[in-house]
């Protein structure tokens, strides 16, 4: 068959070997498309209409085109063995995108956009997704808000008549920091890692606790650096909030100041709370939730009695249990050691969190620092 034979749209002609010769026709009737083509207008009107209430810098296109296209045009090329300039997809992912970039004003980046935007050529239909963004802060928060969602006992998390959504109907900071910054965001879900942990029963003072938040599919992508927060059970706080330019490839490790208060069912009266130096700058074993053997360091102990009761102030590792330490339940040596007598950590607070170092990004493929 001879490049004659084959009748093609000025579109794709141009695709192909620019010194074949095809006979030129409208794009209903063209060989390899049957009108595809003449549909870049319109899809660039959805896209648009899709981007629209997105905040992005850059982004990039993706096409969608019938299984069948492709098929004759690699056959055209098989016949008249030539290679061609570039494939339908290609080309037309370029027009979409030259059409987004002057109307938006914003950069074509196919490596790392902010925006992915999907043209379908076959369904006549257009989406778009934001890459995920990332917040690093610190939170503080009263007692009586935990900082995980926690799972319904009753059915574990799947879900009953007696639960929301498979969690106990109760504040924590999970969803609180997750509603917040996804209504500032315009995101319907959230993804955090935590930067240790604490109890409900525990408050978390000022300047508060770092938190990575991932936002998914965000609408915009700037943050308030300090927000206040109404719990049901007093006010929280964020502060230092920023946004991380990448996704975090590490979180640093981190050492805390505790308030913890003690029990026994022992008497308390006798006890030589000076011994509690002796768990001064030691290195506690203990197991942790893999049966695995961790060593964590304590930097500073020291016990008093306050109104009828033992408190301890603690400055220690991060990943170090709390009442564990305090109880020497997998762990050694433990403050119950130290001083003699079996003791129960009731309840601890956060008096401070210091990071060791800065969350490292991923970028280019390699790890980098955050400012």
């Amino acid at each position: 068959m001879a490049p004659k034979a084959y009748k093609l749209c000025t579109v794709c002609i141009q695709r192909q070997n620019p010194d074949g010769e095809f006979i030129r026709t409208r794009p209903s009737r063209c060989f390899i498309c049957h009108g595809l083509t003449a549909k870049v207008a319109k899809m660039g009107r959805l896209v648009i209409r899709q981007v629209r209430p997105y905040e992005f810098d850059s982004f990039s296109v993706g096409v969608i085109v019938p299984d069948e296209v492709q098929e004759r045009e690699d056959q055209l090329r098989s016949h008249l063995q030539i290679r061609g300039l570039e494939t339908i997809k290609s080309q037309l992912s370029g027009k979409v995108a030259e059409l987004v970039k002057k109307k938006t004003r914003k950069r074509v980046d196919r490596r790392r956009p902010q925006l992915t935007i999907l043209a379908d050529f076959s369904n006549e239909v257009a989406s778009a997704s934001s890459k995920s963004l990332f917040v690093f802060g610190r939170y503080t928060k009263p007692r009586g808000v935990s900082q995980r969602k926690e799972f319904c006992e009753k059915c574990s998390g799947r879900g009953c008549p007696e639960c929301k959504g498979g969690y106990v109907d109760a504040p924590s900071m999970e969803e609180i920091l997750g509603r917040r910054f996804g209504r500032i965001l315009g995101s319907s879900r959230t993804k955090f890692t935590w930067i240790g942990s604490e109890d409900r029963d525990s408050v978390v003072y000022p300047p508060g606790r770092p938190f990575i938040m991932e936002v998914k599919d965000p609408k915009l992508r700037k943050v308030p650096a300090r927000s206040t927060l109404i719990t049901g059970s007093g006010r929280a706080t964020v502060s230092n909030a920023r946004v991380l330019r990448d996704r975090p490839a590490t979180v640093p490790s981190f050492s805390f100041r505790t308030r913890a208060f003690l029990n026994s069912a022992e008497k308390l009266d006798g006890i030589d709370l000076s011994l509690a130096r002796n768990l001064m700058k030691s290195v506690v074993t203990y197991r942790n939730n893999k049966g695995r053997l961790v060593e964590k360091k304590v930097y500073s102990v020291r016990v008093e009695r306050k109104r009828g009761r033992l408190v301890a102030d603690i400055w220690l590792d991060g990943g170090l249990p709390v009442k564990r330490l305090v109880s020497g339940e997998s762990v050694s040596p433990s403050l119950s050691e130290v001083l003699g007598i079996p003791l129960v950590c009731e309840r601890f607070d956060i008096l401070r969190v210091k990071q060791s170092g800065q969350v490292s990004l991923e970028a280019e493929g390699r790890p980098r620092r955050s400012r």
